[in-house]
């Protein structure tokens, strides 16, 4: 019981030194933030998943047909957000509008498109791009077939309907009128079904594992990548902090005035320890929240092995810390140290998304060198967590070498470290 008291006593007094030591904490927090916030924003933009719409084409729009289906077509092209439309009359109009470079295209809609459609003849709507921009046309094509896609099927379904009643003579003798409200009214009910099964499909696909879990897909797999980097990567820049700590302490006679008390050895390097297990676990809560809350980046199915993963995180960085201070003369050596461990490290560990998977994965001398940093093994076990959905005896191996690692440091700092 004196062990656990005296232990928390230091580790009470190290949280209240860290406290005071604002700009180590701005390191710790605020920049961690704003690379993530700054750098998924980026993201986010490149995606196209922002609720910012760039402008892509300037477009003139002419609708020579009088029917509903010109008509629908021309309002589908004004309600796209990265276009900006401009309608004109006359075709010639618009082609001194893409000629003087004023619009990028003119989209010519014929004026028998309703009635060709109606009758289910093929028809074409003309598209003028500028000569100077050849890229355009397949950009406008592209925007154009998407927007025809809903008509077509309209026509379709309506040609269907009028061959059928046309066929089976139950309408022989009922007038054009009743004819057409049969019409818009089976077209109706058919088109509201098609509707229906586009917001509740029959068939839905999704991405699973080889063992029946969803994965997560795009962007926000991403994020499932580039959070817990950035995370893993500022925990260990407490390295050098707790380093230069301890040191600092011996220099001046704390630790000598400690060992008077008595406090035991191991009571003060667990102390040191479990203030900086404490700091890198609020790092992980606010960085990964912060990622949860304005980037919905997942954070799997296994809170148990995430809180797990976490401490082990916290306990190899902390340890780490603590063998360095074992190995270094001054808290000034210590520090650079730390500081450069950081840098090399988080690079070595694939702290940095630049590969769609952890770098672990890679294969090869750099998959090969990777895992040899607890960085690496523990960005694969929050990536395997959180875009995967893993288990928590899916990731007990990453757990398992990040405590190992931890043990092995705190030996080698309790063996080497000269406490005057």
């Amino acid at each position: 019981m004196n062990a656990i008291s005296h232990t928390l006593s230091v580790a009470w007094k190290e949280i209240q030194l860290i406290a005071k030591d604002r700009g180590s904490l701005a390191v710790l927090f605020l920049l961690p933030l704003l690379f993530g916030s700054l750098y998924g924003n980026i993201n986010l933009q490149m995606a196209g998943s922002g609720d910012d719409h760039s402008i892509l084409l300037n477009i003139c729009v002419v609708n020579q047909d009088v029917g509903i289906f010109g008509e629908t077509v021309a309002e589908a092209l004004g309600g796209i957000e990265e276009l900006v439309v401009e309608t004109f009359d006359t075709v010639a109009e618009a082609e001194r509008c893409v000629a003087e470079g004023k619009a990028t295209a003119a989209i010519v809609i014929p004026g028998d498109f309703t009635t060709k459609i109606a009758s289910y003849t093929p028809t074409a709507i003309e598209v003028i791009v500028d000569p100077a921009q050849p890229e355009s046309a397949s950009i406008v094509t592209g925007i154009m077939n998407h927007v025809v896609t809903e008509v077509t099927i309209w026509g379709e379904v309506q040609y269907g309907i009028r061959t059928i009643l046309d066929e089976s003579d139950l309408l022989a003798d009922a007038g054009p009128e009743a004819l057409r409200a049969m019409e818009a009214q089976n077209l109706g009910v058919i088109m509201t079904r098609l509707n229906e099964m586009r917001r509740d499909p029959a068939i839905v696909v999704s991405s699973e594992d080889l063992e029946g879990a969803n994965i997560e897909g795009g962007i926000t797999l991403f994020f499932a990548l580039m959070f817990p980097g950035f995370t893993v990567m500022f925990a260990f820049f407490t390295v050098g902090m707790s380093a230069a700590s301890l040191l600092t302490e011996r220099d001046t006679g704390t630790l000598r005035r400690l060992l008077a008390a008595p406090i035991p050895r191991g009571a003060i390097i667990a102390g040191k320890m479990l203030a900086y297990i404490l700091l890198v676990c609020l790092q992980v809560l606010i960085l990964l929240g912060v990622g949860n809350i304005l980037f919905d980046m997942p954070l799997g199915e296994s809170p148990l092995a995430l809180i797990l993963l976490t401490l082990a995180l916290a306990f190899v960085a902390s340890a780490m810390g603590m063998m360095i201070a074992a190995l270094s003369s001054t808290p000034k050596q210590a520090d650079s140290i730390g500081s450069v461990l950081g840098f090399v490290l988080a690079g070595i560990g694939g702290c940095i998304a630049l590969t769609p998977t952890p770098i672990s994965r890679a294969g090869g001398f750099m998959g090969i060198l990777s895992k040899l940093t607890p960085h690496a093994h523990a960005v694969e076990g929050y990536y395997s967590l959180m875009a995967e959905n893993a288990t928590f005896v899916q990731v007990l191996p990453e757990i398992g070498i990040l405590l190992a690692m931890g043990v092995v440091f705190f030996l080698i700092s309790k063996w080497r470290f000269r406490f005057e």
